[in-house]
């Protein structure tokens, strides 16, 4: 921030660029399209995947919207690489493990019905036996009978014939013997032929038991292995996934020039002032245009975010002395924030000076610290800057009179105007913090 509350400071756009130490490049107010650092079209995004599992430890907190958003960098791509080997190794093992499981209820189902089949069987040939018994036992009882009576056969058939009346009960008593006998003959036959079919079958269904049995023994004994596999490789799986997630957070949004840790903060301001001031209208474009012109988010002089939000190096003005066209601020906080207990100089990678700071300071990480060099804090101070200066953020003329508040200047205005409506272009987040109010 550039300008404090209650002094309205004269457009000095060259000068205030100076007073923060930002190269002309940077300054300068260039078409936006000419400008823009972009990834290279045929340059792939890191593949989006599923937000992952709360459960996992180390995750850095990033909004759950920005898990669909592509983000790109040698140290994204390796670290996806190395989450899909585990990952895919962690499949392996599952498949082997899930496919031993499956053959093994297979089996005790298979064994299930060959035990009742066998039961059955053995049950069958044990009926038909009995019977075979009885049978076999009438048959001799009646040859014992036969055999005492003395009949004849010739005798008996000749009396059937003739039918004559001289038939007496010895000679009936052998015609029904004969009759009888083959009764129990054909039976006998009958269950013999039961007996040897269910003896079949029993043997069949032990046999089939017998390579099941094995069949389960060889699946119980490769199950141990497998499960051991599969729970080595989910750790990896989990570790890795955690270090893809952080990779993630410091690489570079696809198609624009500033990284999803930046792109949260920016997220994240908006979506508090949706609920702080729904009328403002800020959205997340128009604070990262802010961003880009004040300290490149957060990277300007060679700086880099951490995934907390914090530059590597901190940014730091030059004094703001009258100077190089500047406007005189004699020091307002003694050099706590900015190292100059003469003059004050504006820091972070928002720009604040030191008074506006302190009107303005903000927590935008919840780590219990304001501080305006945390780009997730300048970031919401930003914001509620920007919406107690101008309502309507939705549309050019309000954010104009919004920046134009920030620093008065048409030319940074229109800069950061420019930068803001590319990045709304360029970069889609699901969820009402992308949407107009």
């Amino acid at each position: 921030m550039r300008t404090r509350p209650r002094r309205p400071i004269a457009s000095r756009r060259p000068a205030l660029l100076a007073a923060v130490a930002l190269a002309a490049a940077l300054t300068a107010p260039a078409p936006v399209h000419a400008t823009l650092a972009r990834a290279p079209s045929s340059a792939p995004a890191a593949i989006p995947l599923a937000p992952p599992s709360p459960d996992l430890a180390g995750l850095p907190e990033v909004s759950l919207e920005l898990a669909s958003v592509p983000v790109t960098g040698r140290a994204v791509d390796a670290a996806l690489d190395a989450y899909q080997a585990a990952d895919a190794q962690l499949a392996t093992a599952q498949q082997r493990r899930t496919a031993i499981d499956r053959a093994a209820a297979a089996l005790r189902a298979r064994r299930a019905r060959l035990d009742a089949a066998l039961a059955s069987a053995e049950a069958s040939a044990a009926s038909a036996a009995a019977r075979l018994d009885e049978v076999s036992a009438a048959i001799a009882d009646l040859a014992v009978q036969r055999y005492l009576g003395g009949g004849a056969a010739a005798r008996l058939d000749a009396a059937l014939v003739d039918e004559q009346p001289s038939v007496n009960d010895q000679d009936q008593q052998a015609v029904l013997g004969d009759a009888v006998l083959d009764v129990l003959l054909a039976e006998r036959a009958a269950y013999q032929q039961r007996l040897d079919a269910a003896l079949e079958r029993v043997e069949a269904a032990r046999g089939e038991l017998t390579e099941v049995v094995a069949e389960a023994e060889a699946l119980a004994a490769e199950r141990p292995g497998a499960v051991e596999a599969e729970l080595a490789a989910s750790p990896t799986v989990a570790e890795r996934r955690v270090a893809y997630e952080q990779a993630r957070v410091l690489g570079t949004v696809a198609g624009v020039d500033f990284q999803l840790v930046a792109l949260d903060a920016y997220h994240r301001a908006a979506r508090t002032l949706a609920e702080e001031a729904p009328t403002c209208g800020l959205q997340w474009w128009a604070l990262a245009g802010i961003s880009r012109v004040e300290g490149r988010h957060g990277t300007y002089g060679g700086a880099s975010l951490d995934a907390r939000g914090d530059p590597t190096r901190r940014i730091v003005g030059i004094q703001l002395n009258g100077s190089n066209q500047t406007q005189v601020v004699p020091d307002t906080d003694g050099g706590v924030l900015d190292g100059d207990p003469v003059f004050d100089r504006a820091v972070g990678p928002m720009q604040f000076i030191p008074g506006t700071w302190r009107r303005f300071a903000s927590d935008g990480n919840g780590d219990g610290v304001a501080s305006p060099f945390n780009l997730y804090d300048a970031t919401l101070a930003a914001a509620r800057y920007l919406c107690r200066a101008s309502h309507g953020l939705t549309h050019d003329d309000g954010l104009r009179r919004a920046f134009l508040a920030y620093n008065q200047s048409l030319a940074y205005a229109e800069s950061v105007l420019g930068w803001a409506r590319r990045y709304e272009a360029e970069v889609e987040i699901p969820g009402p913090a992308n949407r107009p109010a």
